[in-house]
């Protein structure tokens, strides 16, 4: 097979997985693939200086619009940088299918320049090209590509439909929940979840990316005050649905083995490390499941935080965020304490269209900024990150691909609170010594103006919840320091 034919081929089976978007961080072994792919119709190309921003935009693409997305990369030390977001796409089941370009299988071992062992390096989170199967985990092909690297010719990528999906045909569940926990469902498998759910009955602690805030007929089921109201209702038998929970209830369900819990979710990985009384099935099994007994949700309505008190703290301006969302936004929620402080202090949102998403997979904060920009790229209404100072340093080369978007209402909202404070939410470490504190928090001082500016963005510290109002329709940077003290009183309120 000629090097021509081998990028035909690879075109043409990304075409018949369903690609139709491309990411590409170009270089020269990869050249002959991207001027093919360039050459082809039926695709749209998104190109990126650096290879992580790529693989987490193609992230969000994937998160949007539930399609898999491919991500071309050139040899050597590139390759690595797909690593993070192929583990976040692999505890998502996400479709995402990374192409690398590599040198002649007769330079491994070699030392030579670019000449990595690219072979096998993802390890476990991408199956490698012949075994792809489903597309519903990352895939790697590596494609060895040999001097002269000439263009090869492109493809109509609509000369290849992709073969339907295999629907999955799950058997019957046995669950009559006490309780629906409820994460990271997308808004059209929230849209099949609503009707089974409401004929359920059971109360539905949904965090904000569950996105059943939109459906009336839950309504009566959803309860508020995270924590609290999972104390209060102390269920016996628990039914999750979508991702794994940011609630710490969550967690202190490893030592609680009497409960017993049912997980529903697209990746098949329980989100638990006990094993008793543990039942994971494919999310699809949510309509084979029976009624429940219901009605619990009303007695925990009224748990709602005072944030009257302390109108500044970091709670409280997710509240104010909350409020200013406009109809059919997308919000991107970033990890740590943003995820988990708006979950609690939302409450209720409408039923207007907004649209809630996370990367809750492996829960780091690398990438958040790239996913969310995926998520945004094809949206029409406005689009909020709400991320923390160390997520945004994390990923500032993000902004690179807002040229090739449309001039939309953009807004980066960064909580801003002078380090990692979710680490003194954390009870084991708050009675750390002062030094190994500000260590592990990485304090500091930063403004983030300058990264406004890097970029041409708008910029505004907000002061005060009115500042959230009448915002230009432009992309943004919006920087909130809440106020510590306040943050504190809120907290000790709320325990």
């Amino acid at each position: 097979m000629t090097q021509h034919q081998l990028i035909t081929q690879t075109l043409e089976r990304l075409a018949s997985l369903g690609v139709r978007e491309v990411c590409v961080a170009a270089g020269a072994r990869n050249a002959p693939l991207v001027a093919a792919l360039a050459d082809s119709r039926g695709v749209r190309l998104w190109n990126f200086f650096e290879e992580r921003s790529a693989s987490f935009f193609a992230l969000g693409r994937i998160l949007a619009d539930r399609r898999p997305v491919a991500v071309v990369t050139t040899s050597g030390t590139a390759v690595a940088e797909l690593l993070p977001a192929a583990i976040e796409a692999y505890y998502q089941a996400l479709p995402l299918i990374l192409v690398t370009a590599d040198r002649p299988e007769r330079f491994r071992g070699s030392g030579a320049p670019q000449a990595i062992e690219q072979e096998g390096i993802l390890g476990v989170y991408a199956r490698p090209w012949p075994d792809a199967g489903s597309t519903a985990m990352p895939v790697h092909l590596n494609l060895c590509l040999d001097e002269p690297l000439t263009p090869a010719p492109g493809i109509d990528f609509a000369a290849f439909p992709p073969a339907p999906a295999k629907p999955q045909v799950p058997g019957p569940v046995e669950c009559t929940p006490d309780v629906v926990l409820a994460a990271g469902l997308h808004p059209d498998e929230a849209r099949q979840a609503a009707p089974v759910l409401a004929a359920l009955g059971a109360p539905i602690v949904a965090e904000a990316t569950a996105n059943l805030h939109a459906f009336r007929e839950l309504e009566p089921l959803l309860v508020h005050g995270g924590e609290k109201a999972l104390r209060r209702l102390n269920p016996a038998r628990l039914l999750r649905i979508g991702a794994v929970p940011s609630w710490r209830f969550w967690r202190d369900l490893e030592n609680r083995p009497e409960v017993e819990v049912t997980n529903l979710c697209r990746a098949a990985f329980p989100g638990l490390a006990r094993r008793e009384n543990v039942i994971t099935r494919p999310l699809e099994a949510l309509a084979c499941l029976r009624p429940g007994r219901g009605g619990a949700g009303a007695d925990c309505a009224s748990l709602t935080p005072d944030f009257e008190s302390t109108p500044l703290s970091e709670p409280a301006w997710m509240r104010h965020l909350a409020a200013a969302l406009p109809p059919k936004a997308r919000v991107f929620l970033g990890n740590s304490l943003p995820v988990r402080e708006f979950n609690l202090a939302a409450g209720g949102m409408p039923a207007d269209g907004t649209h809630f998403y996370a990367n809750r997979g492996a829960n780091g904060i690398d990438g958040l900024l790239s996913a969310f920009l995926g998520v945004a790229a094809a949206h029409e209404e406005s689009s909020w990150l709400i991320a923390g100072d160390l997520s945004t340093l994390y990923d500032l080369a993000a902004p690179w691909i807002l040229h090739q978007l449309p001039q939309r209402a953009i807004r980066f909202v960064v909580i801003n609170n002078g380090g990692g404070k979710i680490f003194s939410r954390v009870a084991s470490l708050r009675d750390l010594p002062e030094p190994a504190r500000h260590i592990i928090e990485n304090r500091h001082s930063l403004s983030f103006r300058p990264f406004a500016e890097l970029w041409g963005l708008d910029y505004m510290l907000a002061q005060q919840p009115d500042d959230l109002l009448d915002l230009p329709q432009l992309p943004m940077v919006i920087e909130i320091r809440p106020d510590s003290a306040q943050t504190e009183a809120f907290w000790q309120g709320w325990a």
